[in-house]
């Protein structure tokens, strides 16, 4: 196993995560081909995106909400078009939880926008070389920045799972 991280550094990077994820999130709220999505909304839309046939119970769990906010999302989730609750195959008293034609087409467009947002982010940061031209390749994206890219998803994604906590209500 490694060490962990020194703390000034563990203190950056969340530090850059979250300036990071302001200058993401504005972009959804002035937008008319995004559903606009509390911020419950988009952690259980997320889940479900993810678990399509998950079960409310399942739900709660993940996201570690209380059951009447997890309802309370849900009920808005799908007045909105995005989430459509269907009865289990077996067990008609269950519910299942699918992402909607609808939150797809939305998801889609605001992953695109991240992603556009990112790549350009990334263009502007490019160190330059000895002529004045950006070191990120003809297609934008190098080998070199793609594998750093891709290292950070995985170490993100550590940090994510390690900070989950069982809810306690």
């Amino acid at each position: 196993m490694t060490s962990p991280a020194p703390d000034d550094a563990l203190a950056q990077l969340a530090d850059v995560v979250l300036r990071v994820a302001r200058e993401l999130e504005p972009s959804v709220r002035r937008s008319d081909d995004v559903v606009p999505l509390t911020g419950t909304e988009v952690l259980v839309m997320r889940w479900v995106e993810t678990n399509p046939g998950t079960t409310p119970s399942a739900t709660a769990e993940a996201t570690a909400l209380r059951r009447s906010n997890l309802s309370v999302a849900l009920g808005a989730l799908v007045a909105k078009g995005m989430v459509e609750r269907r009865p289990h195959p077996g067990d008609a008293r269950l519910a299942q939880l699918f992402p909607t034609a609808l939150a797809a087409e939305s998801i889609g467009v605001l992953k695109a926008r991240w992603a556009g947002t990112l790549r350009a982010a990334l263009r502007s940061g490019a160190p330059e070389t000895g002529d004045g031209a950006a070191t990120d390749g003809a297609a934008g994206e190098s080998d070199e920045v793609t594998a750093a890219v891709t290292a950070a998803v995985a170490l993100l994604g550590r940090v994510e799972a390690g900070l989950r906590r069982p809810r306690t209500d």
